[in-house]
């Protein structure tokens, strides 16, 4: 175990990578929770020249679960950050005497479902106020009717229900993320091997280990326990801070560790597989970029692999960050979990892990 404690000991003292294997987890998990949560809201900025007429289009939106932000003006509801701005210049008696004629200027400065969905909200809330025009025997109750429908409980009461996981789109993008990390930063944190290796500080390190094998485990081993940390950070972000339960039994969160760990054991075989090829620390990392880069994207880390071209999706399927991505869907999907390839893709990282030892085994001593 001297090996072991030698490396752990070196990776806790260089703060900047100390600080990088605790923060990383913690920026990336929030981002994602943060974008999935943004994604979920509904908002459309408003600007209403009548008072009668914003309260009348608020109260109306707000019941379908719409977040209503108010302009001060024309320009703010134009430039306005949500998915839709809404500019309404007529008053209450303008549209009663225009026989319910209503304009509305809307802005979208992206196209999307939910700017695509506002508009068939307020367009059916502004055929409401029409009907209500067309109606009313004069503009006092005009206004009354207007006020009323804002306040009045919806007719139809809708009640969601998501099938499986509610949460199974944020706990698989935020894994998903955590595997990217797991990748780059294990393989980058290998280049601390390239150092030694040029100072012939690793010879004299293998003359601790009873083997070229017990020097490669224990090595492999350090970086297992750092994605075991960043592991745990996650969990305990997503659990104790988000509120964002996991639904997974006790031995369905060991078997995700198991995931986890051979994930950096298989990171960290690829990375001294790279940094034995090398000398040069500039040349390492542009190695571990090429490498690291395209598995992270191909395997679905950053985007799901089922946007991908077919070709594309048949190349990802021999990737071990697929292997992990597609282990993160099964658990956190809320259906029936297929225990079967969720013990074929955990078996490949095993295979996997063992052929990058026997090729490491391979190495020269003096290119270690």
């Amino acid at each position: 175990m001297r090996v072991f404690e030698l490396y752990m000991k070196r990776i806790i003292r260089r703060r900047m990578t100390l600080i990088l294997i605790l923060v990383l987890p913690i920026v990336f998990t929030y981002s994602v929770v943060a974008q999935y949560k943004q994604a979920q809201q509904v908002t459309l900025t408003l600007y209403a020249k009548d008072a009668a007429v914003g309260a009348y289009v608020t109260g109306m939106l707000e019941k379908q679960d719409v977040i209503v932000k108010q302009a001060d003006s024309k320009e703010g509801a134009a430039d306005s950050s949500s998915n839709l701005g809404v500019v309404l210049t007529q008053s209450a008696s303008e549209v009663y005497s225009g026989k319910g004629a209503v304009t509305a200027l809307k802005y979208a400065k992206e196209q999307s479902f939910n700017s695509s969905s506002l508009e068939v909200k307020i367009n059916s809330v502004l055929s409401v106020m029409q009907t209500l025009a067309r109606n009313a025997p004069d503009e006092g109750a005009f206004a009354a009717s207007l006020k009323k429908a804002a306040e009045a409980k919806p007719a139809i009461e809708v009640h969601r229900s998501i099938l499986g996981n509610p949460n199974a789109v944020v706990l698989t993008s935020s894994f998903n993320m955590i595997v990217f990390i797991i990748m780059f930063l294990t393989m980058t944190n290998t280049m601390l091997f390239l150092g030694d290796k040029v100072h012939t500080t690793t010879q004299r390190i293998l003359l601790a280990a009873y083997s070229k094998l017990s020097y490669y485990i224990q090595t492999a081993a350090v970086f297992a326990v750092v994605g075991v940390v960043q592991f745990l950070i996650m969990i305990g972000l997503l659990t104790a801070v988000f509120r964002i339960e996991l639904t997974l039994s006790p031995a369905q969160l060991l078997l995700l560790i198991l995931a986890y760990g051979l994930l950096n054991v298989v990171a960290a075989g690829i990375g001294l597989l790279l940094v034995s090829r090398t000398t040069g620390n500039a040349t390492g990392r542009l190695l571990i970029s090429v490498v690291c880069l395209p598995m992270a994207m191909l395997g679905g880390t950053l985007w799901p692999s089922s946007i991908m071209p077919e070709s594309m999706q048949r190349l990802a399927r021999i990737l071990p960050t697929n292997w992990i991505t597609e282990v993160n869907a099964e658990m956190f999907s809320g259906f029936g979990r297929h225990a079967g390839e969720i013990a074929l893709h955990i078996g490949s990282l095993g295979v996997l892990a063992a052929l990058l030892f026997l090729l490491l085994m391979r190495v020269r001593t003096e290119n270690i």
